[in-house]
C-alpha cells in the first residue's frame, strides 16, 4: 500500500511540446492563457474599456462648407438623338500622303450610329480617356472596305472625314481585337452604306464638285467610288506588333 501511495504522489511530467520549446499545451490552451482568463475574458475587458472611453469623432459637431460650390451640369455629346448600331474598341490609323506612311490616329470605342430622325448612319470614334474625336464621318455611297493584306482583323477605306472640324478626305485603317468583331463591323458598315445611298438618292443624290476658275481641265470629283479606286494603288504595309514601326501622329 505504501508503494502505491508513493507512486500516486509522484509529480506528473508535462508532455514534450510539438511546435518547439516555447509552446505548451498543459491542459488550458496556449501558454499565458488559463481556462478562467482566456480569450473571452480578455476580449470582454477590451470591449468594456472601449465603451467607457469617449469617441472624439462622435462628439465632433462641427460643419464644414466647401470653398467653391459646384453646380451639376448636363454634358451633351451630340449622340443623344442617335441609336448605337455597333460599338467595339479598336485602333485607328490614317495615311500621311506627304510622308508616305501610316500614323496612329487613336485607340478607343468605335461606334456606328443611326440618327433616329433622318435614319442616316455615321461612324464616330473617340480616344480613350481624352474622349477626343478621331473619326467622324457619314458612311457615303460607294464606300468600300478593303481587307488588310495578311490581317483579317483590319479594314482599309477612304472617306471624307470631319474629325478635325473641317472636311478632309482621309485614308483610314482600323484594327479590331478579334476577327469576329471585324466581320461584324463590315456587315453593319455595308448595310449602312446601302441605307445611306437610298436616303441620299431620295434627297436628290450627291452634287458633283465644279472646277474653280483657273484650274484648267481638272477632272470633277465624281464621289467616293472613284476616289476609292484611285487609292487601291497605295501600298499598305502590315505592322507586326502594336508599337513596332508605328509613328504616332503629332498633335
Amino acid at each position: 500500500m505504501a508503494e502505491e501511495q508513493t507512486k500516486e504522489e509522484e509529480p506528473k511530467v508535462a508532455p514534450t511540446p510539438i511546435f518547439g520549446q516555447g509552446s505548451t499545451f498543459a491542459g488550458t490552451g496556449f501558454s499565458g492563457f488559463s481556462a478562467s482568463a482566456g480569450f473571452a475574458s480578455s476580449a470582454g475587458s477590451g470591449a468594456g474599456s472601449g465603451a467607457a472611453a469617449s469617441n472624439p469623432e462622435e462628439e465632433c459637431q462641427a460643419e464644414f462648407k466647401p470653398v467653391v460650390q459646384l453646380e451639376k451640369s448636363e454634358v451633351t455629346t451630340g449622340e443623344e438623338s442617335e441609336e448605337v448600331k455597333l460599338e467595339y474598341k479598336a485602333k485607328l490609323y490614317r495615311y500621311d500622303f506627304e510622308k508616305q506612311e501610316w500614323k496612329e490616329r487613336g485607340v478607343g470605342p468605335c461606334k456606328i450610329l443611326e440618327d433616329k430622325k433622318t435614319k442616316k448612319i455615321r461612324v464616330l470614334m473617340r480616344r480613350d480617356k481624352l474622349h477626343k474625336i478621331c473619326a467622324n464621318f457619314l458612311i457615303m455611297p460607294g464606300t468600300t472596305l478593303q481587307n488588310h493584306q495578311g490581317n483579317d482583323k483590319t479594314w482599309v477605306w477612304s472617306t471624307p472625314d470631319f474629325a478635325e472640324e473641317e472636311m478632309r478626305t482621309e485614308l483610314f485603317c482600323i484594327r479590331f481585337g478579334t476577327t469576329e468583331k471585324a466581320n461584324e463591323f463590315k456587315d453593319v458598315f455595308e448595310a449602312a452604306e446601302k441605307t445611306n445611298a437610298k436616303i441620299i438618292e431620295e434627297e436628290g443624290g450627291l452634287e458633283a464638285k465644279e472646277p474653280e476658275e483657273g484650274e484648267g481641265e481638272k477632272e470633277k470629283d465624281t464621289g467616293a467610288d472613284d476616289l476609292a479606286k484611285d487609292l487601291e494603288s497605295v501600298k499598305v504595309e502590315e505592322k507586326k506588333e502594336e508599337g513596332e514601326g508605328e509613328k504616332k501622329e503629332e498633335e
